[in-house]
Protein backbone atom coordinates (compact mmCIF):
# COMPACT_ATOMS: atom_id res chain seq x y z
CA UNK A 1 0.00 0.00 0.00
CA UNK A 2 1.74 3.28 -0.94
CA UNK A 3 1.82 6.57 0.99
CA UNK A 4 -1.19 8.27 -1.04
CA UNK A 5 -3.49 5.00 -0.11
CA UNK A 6 -2.86 4.90 3.16
CA UNK A 7 -3.33 8.77 3.67
CA UNK A 8 -6.79 7.72 1.81
CA UNK A 9 -7.34 5.20 4.22
CA UNK A 10 -6.61 7.04 7.25
CA UNK A 11 -9.46 9.69 6.15
CA UNK A 12 -11.95 7.21 4.97
CA UNK A 13 -11.79 5.81 8.48
CA UNK A 14 -11.70 9.09 10.26
CA UNK A 15 -14.68 10.09 8.03
CA UNK A 16 -16.98 7.04 8.77
CA UNK A 17 -16.14 7.16 12.41
CA UNK A 18 -17.04 10.84 12.70
CA UNK A 19 -20.48 10.15 11.09
CA UNK A 20 -21.29 7.43 13.31
CA UNK A 21 -20.32 9.76 16.15
CA UNK A 22 -21.98 13.21 15.02
CA UNK A 23 -25.13 10.68 14.55
CA UNK A 24 -25.26 9.60 17.84
CA UNK A 25 -24.44 12.93 19.18
CA UNK A 26 -26.93 14.43 17.42
CA UNK A 27 -29.80 11.84 18.55
CA UNK A 28 -29.14 12.29 21.97
CA UNK A 29 -28.70 16.41 21.92
CA UNK A 30 -32.51 15.71 20.13
CA UNK A 31 -33.51 13.34 23.15
CA UNK A 32 -31.98 15.74 25.99
CA UNK A 33 -33.49 18.98 23.71
CA UNK A 34 -37.36 17.36 24.25
CA UNK A 35 -37.02 16.29 27.57
CA UNK A 36 -35.83 19.81 28.79
CA UNK A 37 -38.59 21.31 26.58
CA UNK A 38 -41.31 19.02 27.44
CA UNK A 39 -40.68 19.06 31.50
CA UNK A 40 -40.25 23.38 30.67
CA UNK A 41 -43.92 22.81 28.79
CA UNK A 42 -45.38 20.55 32.04
CA UNK A 43 -44.08 23.34 34.62
CA UNK A 44 -46.61 25.94 32.33
CA UNK A 45 -49.20 23.33 32.65
CA UNK A 46 -48.20 22.52 36.36
CA UNK A 47 -48.72 26.47 36.85
CA UNK A 48 -51.87 26.76 35.02
CA UNK A 49 -53.50 23.88 36.81
CA UNK A 50 -52.21 25.56 40.32
CA UNK A 51 -53.80 28.69 39.07
CA UNK A 52 -57.00 27.18 38.30
CA UNK A 53 -57.59 25.63 41.36
CA UNK A 54 -57.02 28.81 43.37
CA UNK A 55 -60.14 30.76 44.43
CA UNK A 56 -61.56 33.24 42.43
CA UNK A 57 -61.54 36.47 42.92
CA UNK A 58 -62.18 39.39 40.29
CA UNK A 59 -63.11 42.77 39.02
CA UNK A 60 -65.66 43.56 36.79
CA UNK A 61 -65.33 43.82 33.32
CA UNK A 62 -67.03 46.71 32.83
CA UNK A 63 -64.26 47.63 35.55
CA UNK A 64 -61.49 46.79 33.86
CA UNK A 65 -62.60 48.51 30.40
CA UNK A 66 -63.43 51.47 32.23
CA UNK A 67 -59.33 51.26 33.81
CA UNK A 68 -61.00 51.94 37.04
CA UNK A 69 -59.27 49.03 38.53
CA UNK A 70 -55.19 49.10 40.22
CA UNK A 71 -52.97 47.48 38.09
CA UNK A 72 -50.34 45.16 40.06
CA UNK A 73 -47.14 47.08 41.75
CA UNK A 74 -44.08 46.85 40.15
CA UNK A 75 -45.99 47.81 36.49
CA UNK A 76 -44.48 44.85 34.95
CA UNK A 77 -46.25 41.37 33.53
CA UNK A 78 -43.49 38.62 32.86
CA UNK A 79 -43.99 36.05 30.35
CA UNK A 80 -46.04 34.15 32.66
CA UNK A 81 -49.12 36.45 32.73
CA UNK A 82 -52.19 34.47 34.25
CA UNK A 83 -55.58 36.00 33.57
CA UNK A 84 -58.77 34.55 34.92
CA UNK A 85 -62.15 34.80 33.02
CA UNK A 86 -65.84 34.16 34.54
CA UNK A 87 -68.15 34.23 31.61
CA UNK A 88 -71.71 33.06 31.51
CA UNK A 89 -72.87 30.34 29.23
CA UNK A 90 -73.59 33.30 26.19
CA UNK A 91 -69.70 33.52 26.78
CA UNK A 92 -69.81 37.21 27.96
CA UNK A 93 -66.95 38.02 30.34
CA UNK A 94 -68.50 38.98 33.70
CA UNK A 95 -65.62 39.38 35.90
CA UNK A 96 -61.67 39.29 35.43
CA UNK A 97 -58.81 37.97 37.94
CA UNK A 98 -56.12 40.42 37.27
CA UNK A 99 -52.31 38.90 36.71
CA UNK A 100 -50.54 39.10 39.87
CA UNK A 101 -47.04 40.94 39.94
CA UNK A 102 -44.22 39.03 39.72
CA UNK A 103 -41.18 38.34 38.31
CA UNK A 104 -41.97 38.44 34.89
CA UNK A 105 -40.59 40.77 32.29
CA UNK A 106 -41.99 40.25 28.86
CA UNK A 107 -44.35 43.11 28.71
CA UNK A 108 -46.01 46.85 30.64
CA UNK A 109 -48.97 46.99 31.40
CA UNK A 110 -50.75 50.37 30.46
CA UNK A 111 -53.73 51.49 28.84
CA UNK A 112 -52.34 51.11 25.07
CA UNK A 113 -51.51 47.02 26.36
CA UNK A 114 -53.65 46.19 29.33
CA UNK A 115 -56.36 43.48 28.04
CA UNK A 116 -59.74 44.48 28.07
CA UNK A 117 -63.04 42.05 27.93
CA UNK A 118 -63.35 42.01 24.35
CA UNK A 119 -59.35 40.61 23.99
CA UNK A 120 -60.41 37.96 27.23
CA UNK A 121 -63.59 36.93 25.25
CA UNK A 122 -61.10 36.44 21.93
CA UNK A 123 -59.00 34.26 24.57
CA UNK A 124 -62.12 32.13 25.55
CA UNK A 125 -63.32 32.00 21.71
CA UNK A 126 -59.66 30.88 21.04
CA UNK A 127 -59.47 28.00 23.78
CA UNK A 128 -63.05 26.46 22.99
CA UNK A 129 -61.97 26.28 19.55
CA UNK A 130 -58.05 25.10 20.09
CA UNK A 131 -58.99 23.03 23.18
CA UNK A 132 -55.79 22.34 25.49
CA UNK A 133 -53.23 23.13 22.42
CA UNK A 134 -51.24 25.97 23.06
CA UNK A 135 -52.47 29.35 20.84
CA UNK A 136 -51.75 32.88 19.38
CA UNK A 137 -52.93 35.86 20.39
CA UNK A 138 -51.57 39.32 20.62
CA UNK A 139 -48.05 38.31 19.59
CA UNK A 140 -47.94 35.98 22.70
CA UNK A 141 -48.82 32.05 22.95
CA UNK A 142 -51.22 30.96 25.58
CA UNK A 143 -52.13 27.86 27.37
CA UNK A 144 -55.87 27.99 28.60
CA UNK A 145 -58.10 25.78 31.02
CA UNK A 146 -61.63 25.91 32.18
CA UNK A 147 -63.93 24.64 34.91
CA UNK A 148 -67.95 25.43 35.95
CA UNK A 149 -67.87 28.56 38.36
CA UNK A 150 -69.56 25.87 41.46
CA UNK A 151 -69.83 26.36 44.81
CA UNK A 152 -66.85 25.79 46.90
CA UNK A 153 -65.96 26.69 50.56
CA UNK A 154 -61.88 26.87 49.20
CA UNK A 155 -62.89 28.69 45.34
CA UNK A 156 -63.05 26.27 42.25
CA UNK A 157 -60.79 23.04 42.70
CA UNK A 158 -59.45 20.81 39.83
CA UNK A 159 -58.07 17.52 39.92
CA UNK A 160 -54.71 17.01 37.58
CA UNK A 161 -56.74 14.85 35.54
CA UNK A 162 -59.27 17.56 34.76
CA UNK A 163 -62.01 16.34 36.99
CA UNK A 164 -63.91 18.71 39.31
CA UNK A 165 -63.71 18.42 42.76
CA UNK A 166 -66.07 19.43 45.30
CA UNK A 167 -67.34 22.30 43.03
CA UNK A 168 -71.27 21.77 42.03
CA UNK A 169 -72.71 22.92 39.02
CA UNK A 170 -75.05 25.74 40.64
CA UNK A 171 -76.25 29.09 41.81
CA UNK A 172 -73.44 29.67 44.10
CA UNK A 173 -73.70 32.61 47.32
CA UNK A 174 -72.16 35.40 44.94
CA UNK A 175 -74.86 34.63 42.26
CA UNK A 176 -73.42 32.35 39.79
CA UNK A 177 -75.16 30.59 37.27
CA UNK A 178 -75.51 27.32 36.29
CA UNK A 179 -73.89 27.78 33.01
CA UNK A 180 -71.10 29.92 34.18
CA UNK A 181 -67.45 28.85 33.65
CA UNK A 182 -63.85 30.31 34.89
CA UNK A 183 -61.37 30.39 32.24
CA UNK A 184 -57.40 30.54 33.47
CA UNK A 185 -54.78 31.37 30.76
CA UNK A 186 -51.29 31.57 31.19
CA UNK A 187 -48.90 32.96 28.26
CA UNK A 188 -45.94 30.09 27.77
CA UNK A 189 -44.54 32.84 24.90
CA UNK A 190 -40.81 32.50 26.81
CA UNK A 191 -41.22 28.59 26.36
CA UNK A 192 -40.51 29.26 22.72
CA UNK A 193 -37.46 31.19 23.37
CA UNK A 194 -36.21 28.70 25.87
CA UNK A 195 -36.86 25.80 23.20
CA UNK A 196 -34.93 28.16 19.97
CA UNK A 197 -32.10 28.63 22.76
CA UNK A 198 -32.30 24.85 23.66
CA UNK A 199 -32.26 24.05 19.97
CA UNK A 200 -29.23 26.57 19.44
CA UNK A 201 -27.42 25.31 22.06
CA UNK A 202 -27.79 21.60 21.39
CA UNK A 203 -26.53 22.42 17.69
CA UNK A 204 -23.47 24.09 18.86
CA UNK A 205 -22.93 21.63 20.89
CA UNK A 206 -23.11 18.71 18.27
CA UNK A 207 -21.18 21.10 15.82
CA UNK A 208 -18.34 21.68 18.63
CA UNK A 209 -18.42 17.81 19.56
CA UNK A 210 -18.10 16.62 16.12
CA UNK A 211 -15.22 18.91 15.07
CA UNK A 212 -13.62 17.79 18.37
CA UNK A 213 -14.05 13.78 17.78
CA UNK A 214 -12.98 14.22 14.42
CA UNK A 215 -9.59 15.59 15.88
CA UNK A 216 -9.14 13.20 18.29
CA UNK A 217 -10.12 10.36 15.72
CA UNK A 218 -7.60 11.82 13.14
CA UNK A 219 -4.83 11.62 15.73
CA UNK A 220 -5.71 8.31 17.51
CA UNK A 221 -6.18 6.56 13.48
CA UNK A 222 -2.26 8.18 12.97
CA UNK A 223 -1.23 6.11 15.80
CA UNK A 224 -2.91 3.22 14.69
CA UNK A 225 -1.39 3.64 11.45
CA UNK A 226 2.17 4.50 13.02
CA UNK A 227 3.17 0.61 12.22
CA UNK A 228 2.03 0.50 8.71
CA UNK A 229 4.05 3.21 8.21
CA UNK A 230 6.80 2.02 9.69
CA UNK A 231 6.49 -0.50 7.57
CA UNK A 232 6.03 0.78 4.91
CA UNK A 233 9.12 2.91 5.12
CA UNK A 234 11.37 -0.19 6.04
CA UNK A 235 10.06 -2.00 2.89
CA UNK A 236 11.09 0.92 0.60
CA UNK A 237 14.27 1.19 2.29
CA UNK A 238 14.88 -2.47 1.69
CA UNK A 239 13.93 -2.44 -1.91
CA UNK A 240 15.95 1.12 -2.68
CA UNK A 241 18.76 -0.88 -0.90
CA UNK A 242 18.68 -4.58 -3.26
CA UNK A 243 17.94 -2.71 -6.23
CA UNK A 244 20.74 -0.75 -5.84
CA UNK A 245 23.00 -3.15 -5.56
CA UNK A 246 21.58 -4.72 -8.28
CA UNK A 247 22.79 -1.72 -10.48
CA UNK A 248 26.58 -2.55 -10.08
CA UNK A 249 26.84 -6.44 -11.25
CA UNK A 250 23.99 -5.05 -14.01
CA UNK A 251 26.30 -2.45 -15.37
CA UNK A 252 28.73 -4.63 -15.36
CA UNK A 253 27.33 -7.53 -17.33
CA UNK A 254 25.88 -4.28 -19.94
CA UNK A 255 29.58 -3.27 -20.37
CA UNK A 256 30.89 -6.63 -21.02
CA UNK A 257 28.13 -7.42 -23.58
CA UNK A 258 29.10 -3.88 -25.49
CA UNK A 259 32.41 -5.20 -25.73
CA UNK A 260 31.75 -8.39 -26.54
CA UNK A 261 29.36 -6.93 -29.76
CA UNK A 262 32.30 -4.82 -30.31
CA UNK A 263 34.92 -7.98 -30.63
CA UNK A 264 32.42 -9.99 -31.96
CA UNK A 265 31.29 -7.82 -34.89
CA UNK A 266 32.21 -9.82 -37.45
CA UNK A 267 31.77 -13.66 -35.94
CA UNK A 268 28.57 -14.63 -36.33
CA UNK A 269 28.60 -17.95 -34.23
CA UNK A 270 28.60 -15.60 -31.22
CA UNK A 271 25.61 -13.20 -32.06
CA UNK A 272 22.72 -15.21 -30.62
CA UNK A 273 24.56 -15.78 -27.41
CA UNK A 274 25.48 -12.09 -27.38
CA UNK A 275 21.78 -11.33 -27.71
CA UNK A 276 20.91 -13.62 -25.01
CA UNK A 277 23.01 -11.98 -22.20
CA UNK A 278 21.99 -8.72 -23.60
CA UNK A 279 18.21 -9.55 -23.41
CA UNK A 280 18.47 -10.77 -19.97
CA UNK A 281 20.24 -7.76 -18.42
CA UNK A 282 17.33 -5.39 -20.54
CA UNK A 283 15.19 -7.64 -18.38
CA UNK A 284 17.07 -7.91 -14.86
CA UNK A 285 17.30 -3.85 -15.76
CA UNK A 286 13.56 -3.41 -16.23
CA UNK A 287 12.82 -5.37 -13.31
CA UNK A 288 15.12 -2.83 -10.82
CA UNK A 289 13.44 0.45 -12.90
CA UNK A 290 9.92 -1.19 -11.84
CA UNK A 291 11.49 -1.67 -7.99
CA UNK A 292 12.58 1.87 -7.42
CA UNK A 293 9.21 3.05 -9.13
CA UNK A 294 7.29 0.79 -6.58
CA UNK A 295 9.64 2.16 -3.68
CA UNK A 296 9.21 5.38 -4.78
CA UNK A 297 12.30 6.55 -6.42
CA UNK A 298 12.32 7.75 -9.84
Amino acid sequence: MKDHELKRFRRRIVAAAAGALTVCVALCMAALCYVVVDANLSGYRAKLEDASNAPFSGVSADGLDAREVTLPSGGIYPSETVWRVLVNDAGEVLEVALPAAGDQFTWTPDPETTFTSKDLSKLVGLRDEKGSAPFEYAGCTWLGTWQPAGESEDGITVSPTGAIEDAEVATDAAGSDAGDRVYTFIDISYHYDYLRGIAFRCIAATIVLSAASAAVLWIAAGHLLRPVYAARKREQEFVISASHELKTPLMAMMANCDVLEAEAAGDGRLAPWIANIRSAADGMADCVATLLNAAGER
